[in-house]
């Protein structure tokens, strides 16, 4: 169970919208594949399928910057202003 938290969270914890879309699309896919080699005994194309799985993360990624959060620069301190006249 601690295996799939970690899957479907984010570095801290806690829980990522786009990893556990991306699973629930995965698994749509799966099903969707094996109904249509089911019914026309052929394999689809794939190229569409991977764009359609992985919109929701990299959009996601795009969003984080590829390298997390963009944290606020820290606020101006009046420290170095002080005792100067």
């Amino acid at each position: 169970m601690k295996f799939w938290k970690g899957v479907f969270s984010e570095a801290d914890g806690t829980p990522s919208f786009s990893r556990v879309a991306t699973g629930f699309l995965v698994c749509f896919a799966a099903g969707w594949v094996t109904h249509l080699v089911w019914h026309n005994h052929a394999l689809p194309e794939f190229a569409g399928l991977a764009l359609f799985i992985g919109t929701l993360y990299g959009a996601n990624q795009i969003r984080n910057g590829w390298g997390g959060p963009v944290k606020p620069p820290a606020p101006p301190s009046d420290t170095g202003s002080q005792g100067q006249t």
